[in-house]
C-alpha cells in the first residue's frame, strides 16, 4: 500500500536523483570547459609570452641593461633601474619576467645576475645586433601582415616598395632598403647583423675556383665582381682561400654609399686583402661601368633572395649585358630544400616582409632563363638543422 509519506519520499528521491545527475553532468561539462580553456591559454600563451620575451630583451638591449649587470656577482634591481634611467617598479617587473624564463637569475630578493644566455645580449655582442635587426625589420613587420594582406590581397609582395616592412615603418610606398638606410639605428643594426652573418657562408670546400687559373694567366680581365658585396667578406674569403686569385683584380660592386662606408672600415681595420680589392659604386639594376665588364665571375652572395621575382629577372638582364661569353654567374644563397629545414623556411617568411623569398635551383633557373642564362652546376652545403646554403653556377645559354 502506497501511503502519502511513501509517495512523497519517492518523489523527493527522484527529484534528488535527477538534480544529482544534472549536477554531475554540469560538473563534468565545467571540468571539460575548464580543461579546454586551460589548453587554449597554453596554446595561445606560449607564442604570446615568447613575443613578450623578444620585445623586452630588445628593450633591455636598447637601454644597455645587460651591460650594467656585472659579469660576475649581482646587482640590486633598484641600482639597475637607476643606472639605465628606468623606474624601479617597471625594471623589477621585467626582471621578474626574465627570472621566470631563465634569462636572468635571482641571487637574493631584489637582486639579479647574468646567465650564460643574458651575457649574449650585451650591446656589442653579435646576438644583440641580430636582435635589433630582427625586431626593427622583421618582428614589427609580422604585426603588419594582417593589414597588408587585407589591403593588397593574400599574395606575396610583388614590389620591394610596397611591403609589410614599409607599413611597419610608416610607409605605404617606399623601397625597403631605402627605409632601412634612412634610419641610422635601424641601418646600423642591419649592417652589423650582415657583418656577423657574413662569416658563415665560406665557399671553401663548396665551390672550386681552380678553373680560373688558366684564364687569369692569359688575360688581365677582372677575376671576380662581387655584386652587392657590402663589407667585402665574400671576396676576402675567395682570395684568402685561393692564393692564385689576385685581390687587385677583384671588384667590390655595390651602391656608392655602401662602397664609401666599406672603404672607411677597410682602412680603419687595415684589412690587407680588402685594401687591394677595387671598389666601384653602382647598382645591379643599372648598366655596369666599363671597369666592371667582362669578368670571369659575377658573384651574388645573399643578395637576390631579398628581392621579388621581377627584380631578380632585371638583375639577370642587366648583368647579361656586362658578361663575356665565358663568364660564370654564381648565386650563393640559402636554397629551399625538400627537407624543409625549420630555420630555412622560417627565414623565408621573414624575407616576405620585404618582398623577398627563398628559392631553389629550379626557381632561380626559370628566372635566369628569361635573361639568357642556363644552370651549369649546383653545389650544396647543408649545415644540420640550421641552414641549407648552396651555390648555383650559371653560364650564357
Amino acid at each position: 500500500m502506497v501511503t502519502p509519506y511513501n509517495y512523497l519520499s519517492c518523489r523527493l528521491a527522484a527529484v534528488h536523483s535527477r538534480h544529482s545527475n544534472q549536477y554531475i553532468k554540469m560538473s563534468s561539462q565545467a571540468e571539460i570547459a575548464r580543461a579546454r580553456i586551460q589548453q587554449a591559454y597554453h596554446d595561445i600563451g606560449e607564442p604570446v609570452f615568447n613575443a613578450a620575451e623578444f620585445t623586452l630583451i630588445k628593450v633591455f638591449i636598447d637601454h644597455k641593461a645587460f651591460d650594467v649587470i656585472p659579469d660576475e656577482g649581482d646587482i640590486a634591481v633598484s641600482e639597475l633601474a637607476a643606472q639605465i634611467g628606468g623606474s624601479e617598479e617597471v625594471v623589477d617587473r621585467i626582471c621578474t619576467f626574465f627570472i621566470s624564463g631563465k634569462i636572468l637569475k635571482s641571487t637574493a630578493p631584489g637582486r639579479v645576475a647574468h646567465t650564460e644566455k643574458s651575457r649574449l645580449y650585451k650591446f656589442d655582442q653579435p646576438t644583440a645586433w641580430l636582435y635589433i635587426h630582427m625586431f626593427n625589420n622583421v618582428f614589427r613587420s609580422f604585426a603588419q601582415m594582417p593589414d597588408y594582406f587585407a589591403k593588397y590581397g593574400l599574395a606575396s609582395p610583388q614590389s620591394a616598395s610596397v611591403t609589410p616592412l614599409g607599413l611597419a615603418h610608416g610607409y605605404d610606398n617606399r623601397p625597403a632598403y631605402d627605409i632601412i638606410v634612412a634610419n641610422k639605428v635601424v641601418h646600423k643594426g642591419f649592417n652589423e647583423a650582415l657583418r656577423e652573418l657574413g662569416v658563415m657562408y665560406s665557399l671553401k670546400g663548396v665551390y672550386d675556383f681552380s678553373w680560373m687559373q688558366d684564364a687569369l694567366a692569359s688575360s688581365s680581365r677582372p677575376a671576380i665582381v662581387d655584386v652587392g658585396g657590402s663589407h667585402g667578406l665574400a671576396l676576402r674569403d675567395a682570395v684568402t682561400n685561393n692564393r692564385f686569385i689576385p685581390a687587385e683584380r677583384c671588384i667590390l660592386y655595390d651602391l656608392p654609399q655602401v662602397i664609401e662606408n666599406t672603404t672607411k672600415n677597410v682602412e680603419k681595420d687595415q684589412d690587407e686583402a680588402l685594401q687591394k680589392v677595387q671598389k666601384v659604386g653602382g647598382s645591379m639594376f643599372e648598366p655596369y661601368p666599363e671597369a666592371v665588364q667582362g669578368a670571369l665571375i659575377y658573384q651574388f652572395r645573399r643578395v637576390l633572395n631579398d628581392f621579388p621575382d621581377e627584380d631578380v629577372v632585371r638583375t639577370f638582364q642587366t648583368v647579361r649585358k656586362a658578361v663575356a661569353p665565358d663568364s660564370r654567374i654564381l648565386i650563393i644563397e640559402e636554397m629551399l630544400n625538400p627537407k624543409r629545414i625549420p630555420m630555412n623556411v622560417g627565414l623565408d617568411i621573414c624575407l616576405m616582409c620585404a618582398a623577398g623569398k627563398r628559392r631553389n635551383a629550379a626557381m632561380f633557373s626559370e628566372l635566369a632563363a628569361r635573361a639568357g642564362f642556363r644552370l651549369n652546376a649546383e653545389f650544396q652545403s647543408v649545415n644540420g638543422q640550421f641552414d641549407d646554403f648552396g651555390v648555383l653556377e650559371f653560364v650564357v645559354a
